[in-house]
């Protein structure tokens, strides 16, 4: 791996040796934007979960990713989908940067024809390779467009809006007067991703790491900038000089009083202060069983920051603490934490069984103890306790709760296990088996239509349509949209519940779409609910009644299919039965823009990652001032059970 960081983007050349861990790790430690320039037989980025990995390290650096690489359409539709711009080559790149161009960016890359042009829609035939990667699948359709972007060059390429970090602009010049790398309306403007079309000539960028004087590293200037007027700023200077006076005297008082009050009584007990100096965030490999919950919220990273240095011959350690009531409480130890410049990361990537973390800890401890050695399991001294954090596992007082569901309640059945699906030998939690199950109806309806398109193969369109069926409906109650005595060919265990909910309200057990909606609903009734929580998860649920709407559609198709004898399954309204049963379960799995609006209407892919990120901890710091604040030391540090992250823990 190569390495190049002048100017204001920071680039990595991926070479095809690289592995995917160390990869990872360089991007963790970069401060500025990142360009990802990849071989042509580079191993890294050609699942997609690697670009889902990818996203929750973007997400926790809240800078742009952006990617360089030439001759690989699976990874600019990998890519795209999952939020990341990609360019053909590095001139590219520079030429948009240069050229100020501003690129609206969509959840899907979606090949589109102009309205009202007559041409017909043509879907690419799916493969058997295709059927083993879904996300290709919701990928190959073309649509029409439904509305007219402003501001997109012609021929670029659009792909999923990202998060990104203000990139630098001059300290002096007016916002009327600079080309803005960034607006409201557009996360990530000059960064246009420009087709093959309108690239000619382009040589490949894989050979060196290119110069990059070329990348402009301030906002290009419209016109000359007015002077200031002497006397405006002299005025400024005196005004803040007295504004800082002011401050430091009421500062300077609020001191001595509070310093005068914490000498007063007997010493306090530790309590935790309101600040929230980071976050812990589970995350998942995806190294994945339908047998287990392994590969599902199996690493961790910590991301702190406001640390002070710790005391001369002593060090941070990180752990993961079980819950308060277990009886025989898990610890584990993530490792060192050291501190550069106040800030801290660490990421613990697991052990090798993959072990779901969320389903076994809840909680989070950093201690100050000897350098010398490192501890076997925290301290039991108080003393030794500095910044903690924990998902809540007090009983939601609501009157629908009659289960007496916590926080961490909800948010395991959503991600790590559901006792309902446990039972029915369904471990991971509802958020994969959604995922899993909406794409396994994208796959068996686009080989539908494949093989009636060869064959006019009935019996196989009628296979493939009652499993789709039984995914929608779940093996108890699918009998009601069948003739009688028809057999299911499908695992009856993998198909055990439904994403919908036919028998309406009351149904037992719910299907996935309701009962993840109960579970999100629940992290709302607790009083540690935030407004961002709550915006979240209501976008969440809009998307669900998205998902919701579409698969009723397919229900709706399958069953017509189900109903036409061999005869009438050779006509034509077969095929467009399955169009239509295509085109909504690609909306449910991959979302569809607005057509009014042209908005995003979310899908499960984006429903997923939105659940996944929900597992996420605020960390705060252990004072001795004030009363316990729901901390029992008794509670807090086991001293058995303890499981060590040899080397897992890497510190960055």
């Amino acid at each position: 791996m190569k390495q190049s960081d002048s100017g204001d983007f920071c680039v990595l050349y991926v070479e095809p040796d690289d592995e995917k861990s160390a990869l990872f790790q360089e991007i963790l430690a970069q401060k500025k934007p990142i360009v990802l320039m990849l071989a042509e037989q580079a191993r890294v980025f050609q699942r997609p979960e690697d670009f889902a990995e990818l996203k929750h390290i973007r997400r926790h650096l809240d800078m742009p990713i952006l990617f360089v690489a030439s001759g690989s359409e699976r990874l600019v539709h990998l890519a795209g989908r999952h939020g990341f711009p990609v360019y053909l080559s590095m001139d590219a790149l520079v030429n948009a940067l240069k050229g100020g161009q501003v690129g609206k960016q969509r959840g899907v890359v979606r090949k589109t024809i102009p309205l009202g042009s007559g041409q017909q829609e043509s879907l690419p035939r799916r493969t058997t390779a295709s059927l083993n990667h879904p996300e290709e699948v919701a990928l190959s359709r073309r649509t029409v467009p439904l509305v007219q972007e402003r501001d997109v060059p012609v021929g670029a390429r659009v792909a999923a809006p990202m998060r990104t970090a203000p990139l630098p602009a001059p300290s002096a010049a007016s916002s009327d007067n600079v080309v803005p790398w960034r607006s409201t309306s557009s996360p990530l403007n000059g960064l246009s991703p420009l087709d093959t079309a309108t690239t000619q000539g382009i040589a490949s960028p894989m050979n060196t790491i290119p110069d990059l004087n070329d990348i402009p590293t301030r906002p290009l200037l419209a016109d000359p900038l007015p002077q200031a007027r002497p006397w405006v700023n002299r005025l400024a200077v005196g005004m803040i000089v007295l504004l800082l006076i002011a401050l430091v005297t009421a500062g300077l008082g609020y001191f001595l009083v509070a310093s005068h009050s914490l000498s007063i009584g007997a010493a306090p007990a530790p309590a935790m202060t309101n600040a929230v100096l980071g976050h812990v965030t589970f995350l998942s490999s995806n190294q994945l069983s339908e047998n287990s919950s392994q590969g599902l919220d199996d690493k961790v990273l910590v991301d702190l920051n406001k640390l002070p240095q710790p005391a001369s011959g002593k060090n941070y350690y990180a752990w993961l603490l079980g819950d308060k009531d277990q009886a025989d409480m898990q610890t584990i130890l993530l490792g060192m934490f050291p501190v550069v410049n106040g800030h801290a990361q660490l990421l613990y990537a697991g052990d090798q069984n993959h072990t779901n973390l969320l389903n076994i800890t809840s909680r989070f401890l950093i201690t100050e103890e000897d350098a010398g050695v490192a501890p076997l399991s925290p301290s039991p001294d108080p003393a030794t306790w500095l910044y903690y954090g924990e998902l809540s596992q007090t009983p939601i007082n609501a009157s629908d709760n009659t289960q007496h569901f916590s926080y961490l309640d909800h948010l395991r059945h959503l991600l790590a296990s559901d006792p309902t699906l446990d039972e029915l030998e369904l471990p991971g939690g509802l958020n994969i088996w959604l995922y899993r199950n909406t794409s396994k109806i994208l796959e068996w309806t686009g080989s539908t239509r494949d093989q009636w398109q060869e064959s006019k193969d009935v019996g196989f369109v009628r296979r493939q349509t009652l499993r789709t069926l039984t995914y929608l409906d779940g093996v108890s109650f699918v009998s009601r949209d069948l003739p009688p005595n028809t057999g299911l060919n499908v695992n009856e265990r993998l198909a055990r519940i439904g994403l919908l909910d036919v028998e309406g309200p009351t149904q037992d057990p719910p299907g996935y779409l309701a009962h993840v909606s109960k579970h999100l609903y629940g992290l709302l009734e607790a009083n540690t609910a935030t407004p961002a929580l709550r915006a979240k998860v209501a976008a969440i649920v809009a998307a669900l009644d998205n998902v919701k709407a579409w698969l009723i559609k397919v229900h709706h198709d399958a069953f017509q299919i189900m109903k036409m004898s061999d005869k009438q399954l050779r006509g034509p309204a077969t095929l467009t039965l399955l169009n239509d049963m295509i085109d909504n379960a690609t909306n449910a799995f991959s979302g569809q823009p607005d057509p009014v609006t042209g908005q995003m209407r979310q899908g499960v892919t984006w429903i997923h990652d939105q659940v996944q990120s929900l597992a996420v901890l605020d960390v705060q710091h252990i004072t001795v001032a004030g009363g316990h604040n729901g901390i029992d030391p008794l509670q807090l540090v086991p001293t058995i059970n303890v499981r060590r992250a040899a080397i897992r823990g890497e510190n960055i």
